[in-house]
């Protein structure tokens, strides 16, 4: 009797002991990058007026709609005389329009750009084909779907005009990327490839406007260096930092939430960061169902995670961010947190879009008392494993008052 209560005072405790094993959702952050849960898309405004050609309006609706299918961006035409109430209309003061057919292309922030639709002397058809073509596309956007769609993510780094700045800031992303390669063997689930750096040279940067757009940033006014990480659907998570905000610290923070449980309770805005204005096709989506074991694109599985991030800020009270969480942790060393802008740099953060990070604090030290992020399950979960581990006792205590009984009857 005494040896089947020890045995049933280990069974119990081990139980208790299973519950992140038993409960861990199954998604990380990275997988939830993959899945479009409505995330706000980019726009793509096109202008007509009454002395616009009649050609020209559908096929700039046949056009944009079939360019722009398989991505992140929505095509609408506008009649200015006819749609003068549209909010659209805005962008055309913005943009000092003043002659049509035009476009403009609007991110989900609210900020603007001016797409040259047409070219003297070609077809409108040819020209907007083209221009629709680089809104979609350029040589580092495809750089980054191959390496976020088979890797833990990317660092991209933007460099500046000065050698030994972009020296000190690759050597800081060279050493995150070291520090979440180590750690990888201990994140919630596997992640077959490390992250990887991708680089935008100065030289580049006219190439890839509408990527440093999509950032915020003037390709004619960037002359410092920045880097953001990039996960999942090519999506943007933490802040664009930049010139010292560049930190091995706060990059391998900021990396370390794309390996943590999917229930970390992080606002979401932050697990489902801004996408880069891309083309997502078929090829790259079945790769990604290949690698991820489940297809990101099922119903199911859209509201199977949106019901887990749900529950998850519900039960934490939504309040985690990481304007003050110091990175996943994964049973490596404590660190200090430093992630936000210094205050003069404040401003060109607070420009960024309403719905990226609050502003982060000046520093934050991880107290002892704070909760790691692999850890965060829910109370009510953990309450039901205690009552099942206690059910198993009293049968297995029952069991055994019963043979004792039997034994002496």
């Amino acid at each position: 009797m005494v040896k089947l209560s020890r045995l049933a005072a280990v069974i119990f405790l081990w139980g208790c002991l299973q519950t992140h094993s038993a409960f861990a959702c199954r998604y990380n952050v990275r997988d939830v990058g993959f899945v479009d849960l409505g995330t706000e898309p980019y726009y793509l405004y096109g202008y007509v007026s009454q002395d616009t050609p009649v050609a020209i309006t559908p096929s700039f609706q046949k056009i944009s709609s079939a360019a722009l299918m398989e991505s992140n961006i929505k095509a609408e035409i506008i009649d200015i005389e006819q749609q003068k109430k549209h909010p659209a209309m805005k962008y055309l003061d913005i943009r000092r329009i003043k002659s049509y057919p035009a476009a403009v292309l609007v991110s989900p922030e609210g900020r603007s750009l001016l797409v040259p639709v047409t070219k003297p002397g070609q077809p409108f058809e040819q020209t907007l084909w083209s221009a629709l073509d680089d809104v979609l596309s350029s040589p580092k956007r495809r750089e980054i779907i191959q390496q976020v769609s088979k890797t833990f993510g990317a660092v991209l780094l933007i460099k500046g005009a000065e050698q030994e700045e972009n020296e000190r800031v690759q050597d800081a992303v060279s050493g995150a990327i070291e520090t979440i390669s180590m750690q990888m063997k201990t994140m919630p689930k596997p992640i077959a490839q490390p992250p990887v750096t991708v680089v935008i040279e100065p030289e580049l940067f006219s190439k890839e406007k509408i990527l440093l757009w999509s950032l915020g940033l003037d390709a004619d006014k960037v002359d410092r260096p920045h880097a953001a990480v990039l996960y999942g659907r090519a999506r943007l998570i933490g802040p664009l930092l930049k010139d010292e905000e560049i930190t091995e610290t706060r990059l391998t923070n900021i990396l370390s939430v794309i390996g943590a449980d999917c229930e970390c309770g992080l606002d979401r805005r932050w697990v489902l960061g801004t996408m880069l204005p891309v083309r997502w096709d078929e090829k790259i989506q079945a790769r990604v169902a290949k690698a991820l074991g489940f297809d990101p694109e099922n119903p199911m599985v859209k509201i199977e995670i949106s019901q887990i991030i749900r529950h998850s800020l519900i039960s934490s009270g939504g309040t985690q961010d990481l304007g003050n969480y110091p990175g996943a942790s994964f049973g490596y060393r404590e660190i200090v947190v430093d992630f936000n802008p210094a205050p003069e740099d404040r401003q060109s953060s607070s420009a960024r879009a309403p719905n990226t990070a609050p502003p982060l604090p000046a520093s934050a030290k991880r107290a002892s008392g704070d909760t790691p992020m692999a850890d965060m399950h829910s109370p009510l979960r953990n309450t039901a494993f205690v009552v099942i581990a206690l059910f198993a006792v009293v049968i297995i205590v029952g069991i055994a008052v019963l043979i004792r009984s039997k034994k002496h009857g």
